[in-house]
């Protein structure tokens, strides 16, 4: 995906970045330093920037590996439901993107928790509906390991209008190319045909919000730091 293309800073006001604030005025850059470890960090992050996209609606399925990315919504004011069944949840957000016409998303945790979206994927193909899948997964080193909870995700849903296999958090991943690809999905669920587009996110631990240093210089990258501006 081209940065420069896909990231939306400076294009319009962070209308979730705003409702992230926190009560006490702290800015959403403040939020972000305050975050536990970049799993928590990257998240907030893509979940603020499919708002910006126009998501409407995220349809939760917690489980450990999407823990943190569950977290960074239940945090933020965008709207969201709890659902116990993922077969369920992805054809509650097809009802919603059919009412409202903006894209719903469906956060998922990895295993076969996934294979349960292929229903409402199809669906939302055949119909057009503006469907955003977010798939939580084992990190690339953690496949055909034997690993728990692993399956073949990559490849599991379809047809999909656009998929990424998401590395994980990492000083060596830069944060802009997270906001790429969640402006890039939130635009191709929207794109003529509309449809659905799948963000299979990689995680590694720590996935629960325990404390792990992190550099703050990742969020001064010439245009993370424009991004960040434009959510003022």
């Amino acid at each position: 995906v081209d940065l420069d293309i896909a990231v939306s800073s400076g294009l319009g006001a962070g209308t979730l970045s705003t409702e992230l604030m926190a009560a006490d005025g702290a800015s959403f850059t403040d939020r972000l330093l305050s975050l536990p470890n970049l799993n928590a960090v990257y998240s907030a992050v893509l979940l603020d920037e499919l708002g910006r996209g126009g998501l409407g609606h995220v349809f939760l399925c917690p489980g450990s590996r999407c823990s943190a990315l569950t977290a960074a919504v239940a945090a933020s004011s965008v709207p969201h439901t709890m659902v116990t069944d993922e077969r369920g949840a992805g054809f509650a957000a097809i009802g919603f993107a059919r009412a409202s016409g903006r894209p719903a998303a469906v956060v998922v945790t990895s295993g076969t928790a996934v294979a349960n979206l292929l229903p409402a994927t199809v669906e939302a193909a055949a119909d057009r509906v503006p469907l955003l899948l977010l798939t939580a997964d084992r990190p690339a080193e953690l496949r055909d390991t034997g690993a728990n909870q692993t399956v073949a995700q990559v490849g599991m849903l379809g047809p999909l209008r656009w998929f990424k296999d998401v590395p994980p958090p990492a000083e060596s991943e830069p944060l802009v190319a997270w906001l790429a690809d969640a402006a890039y999905a939130a635009a191709c669920t929207l794109r003529q045909p509309q449809g659905p587009v799948q963000l299979n996110l990689q995680y590694r631990e720590p996935l629960a919000p325990s404390a792990a240093a992190w550099p703050a210089a990742l969020l001064e990258a010439p245009r993370v730091a424009s991004w960040l501006a434009s959510s003022s």
